[in-house]
């Protein structure tokens, strides 16, 4: 292998996001509780709660990709690739490729492209649809809510509306 191809995730950095997305996970799982600790919450206090959770889902669902990925030491890296390529491109590796966003690990081979090891294929996909689904849910939220509602019903009859008394 080329020392130069050789690209691996930083230990300290997958350590801060996993610690981040810790308190991001409590805080976001908190405010869900909040916002459905009445005894009937509002629609969208109920949407706000389900994208928290969505955002949360996600969050934790990166960050347990995190923690694969920071127990995948350097000397298990080799020996990952030629698992995930098969014994037939083993000897063709000629690097690795660290990526944060997807979160992946890939083993390059020569003339076949690059293979993924040390993170679940479902990952990705997972965190992305959580975040999508948090996404919509925060939109439906704002769109429910009573302020929303008002505004938009105000804006909308002013639009309608015939000032009296000015002549044209």
């Amino acid at each position: 292998m080329a020392s130069d191809s050789l690209q691996e995730h930083n230990f300290v950095s997958l350590l801060g996001i996993v610690l981040i997305a810790l308190i991001a996970v409590t805080a976001l799982v908190a405010y869900a509780w909040v916002c459905v600790a009445r005894r009937r919450p509002a629609l969208s206090a109920a949407l706000r709660a389900g994208a928290a959770l969505c955002a949360a889902g996600a969050t934790g669902v990166y960050a347990w990709g995190a923690v694969q990925l920071l127990r995948f030491d350097i000397t298990e890296h080799d020996q990952a690739c030629r698992q995930a390529v098969g014994a037939a491109r083993a000897s063709r590796i000629d690097g690795y490729e660290a990526t944060y966003f997807p979160l992946r690990f890939g083993c390059h081979v020569a003339g076949d492209g690059t293979y993924t090891a040390g993170v679940p294929g479902w990952l990705n996909p997972a965190a992305l649809g959580l975040g999508i689904g948090a996404l919509a849910l925060a939109v439906a939220a704002a769109a429910a809510s009573p302020d929303v509602r008002r505004a938009c019903t105000h804006r909308v009859r002013s639009l309608f509306r015939v000032p009296f008394g000015t002549h044209s």
